[in-house]
This record gives C-alpha cells, structure tokens and sequence, in this order.
C-alpha cells in the first residue's frame, strides 16, 4: 500500500522550506489535527475544540480524540469565530466540553498510548499547531515532548501535487478538485471532529491520486 512520505513542504518552528526525505520508518505515526478558537491570536484567543486522529503511513486510524473546551475567556470570542464555529457557553457545557487542564490531561494520556510520538498534520498547520503548543505549555507540558518536530502543511502538500485552487474559497475548491465533500459550512455542525474528518479525507484523496 501507498505510504505517507515527507515530500511536501515541512513546517519547524513555524518557519518554511522545501524539503525530501527518504521514506520514513515503518513505525512512524502521525496525528491529523483540527481545532476552533475563539478567534486567530493563539497568544489571546482559546481553542474550544479539538480533533485528533492518529493513523500510519498508509492512512490506517489507530486512534481517535475529540471533546469541546470550556475556554477560560469565553468573553474573547471573535464575532467571525462564532459565526463559523457557532460557539455558545451554555451549549457547550450542555454539550460536555471539558475544562482546559482536564482537556490537556485527557490529550496527553491519549497520545502516550502510542510507542511513538506523531508527526503533526493539520491544515494551515501553523495555526493549529501554534494553539495545541500554547494549551500545552498553560499547563505545564511541551508540544515537543508529545509531537514530533515535523509539522505538515496539507494545503502545502496538495499544491506541491498540482492542486492549485484559484478561488477565495480556498477549501471548497480544494475539496473540489481532490472529488471529496467539503467541510460543513454549518456552525452548528462545524466542530473540530468535522474538520479532522475533512483533513483525513483530503489525504486519502492525495494518496489515491499518488501524490505519496
């Protein structure tokens, strides 16, 4: 079966370039990663949802994390933010979110279930990468201790393939043109759980059109 390669653009520090690997070890995981905030400054702004799953390099889920977060600064919500992730306060206690120190708790439980720490993936991965590292050191823990250096950029590795979306609705095209569904536009439906499922599907399609 097909595996996943670092023949994309790799993310360190936040800082880009090109770069090719040889194919990874056989035992390499890698997390693929969606969260909302409250808004677009992780050094303001609070995620308020997470979703994780860890797969190998053929694509294989091992292992799923998701939950709502109670933010410490509900006040800070972003009007846009909401309007995309429709985040509500009493909703999401109805809805189960946990605190942020018992969300951090429960994250890195999961990820120490796996002989390896991840490689991070995610979609406009500096984003999501910047806030899981901030969530993480609030309380005492490092990103690097629980993801491995490398991050990766999805969209960054759907135009080193060719796909190219010329439109300002850089997403839907890009679901477009890889024949998946785009994510739900819906707030109430729009959830980190839902954007995972999105990534996951755009790899997959990247992989069935071997671009790794």
């Amino acid at each position: 079966m097909k595996k996943l390669t670092l023949l994309s653009v790799i993310i360190f520090s936040f800082n880009c370039w090109a770069n090719t690997t040889n194919e990874l070890p056989s035992d390499t995981y890698f997390a693929v990663v969606d969260v909302e905030t409250t808004g677009l400054d992780p050094n303001y702004n609070e995620i308020i949802d997470i979703g994780l799953i860890i797969v190998n390099q053929t694509l294989d889920e091992k292992g799923r994390f998701y939950t709502k977060v109670n933010p410490t600064y509900p006040n800070r919500i972003n009007p846009i933010a909401k309007q995309i992730n429709g985040y509500d306060q009493k909703r999401w206690i109805n809805e189960g979110s946990l605190s942020e120190q018992v969300t951090v708790n429960q994250l890195v439980s999961f990820l120490k279930k796996f002989n390896k720490k991840p490689i991070f993936i995610a979609f406009n991965s500096w984003f999501d990468a910047a806030f899981i590292r901030n969530l993480l050191n609030d309380y005492d823990h490092q990103f690097d201790d629980l993801f491995d250096y490398k991050v990766l950029d999805i969209p960054s590795m759907a135009l080193a393939c060719g796909f190219f979306p010329k439109s300002n609705d850089f997403n839907a095209k890009l679901a477009d043109l890889l024949e998946i569904d785009p994510e739900t536009n819906n707030p109430l439906l729009h959830t980190g759980e839902s954007g995972v499922n999105f990534n996951l599907a755009l790899l997959n399609s990247l992989k069935d059109k071997n671009c790794f």
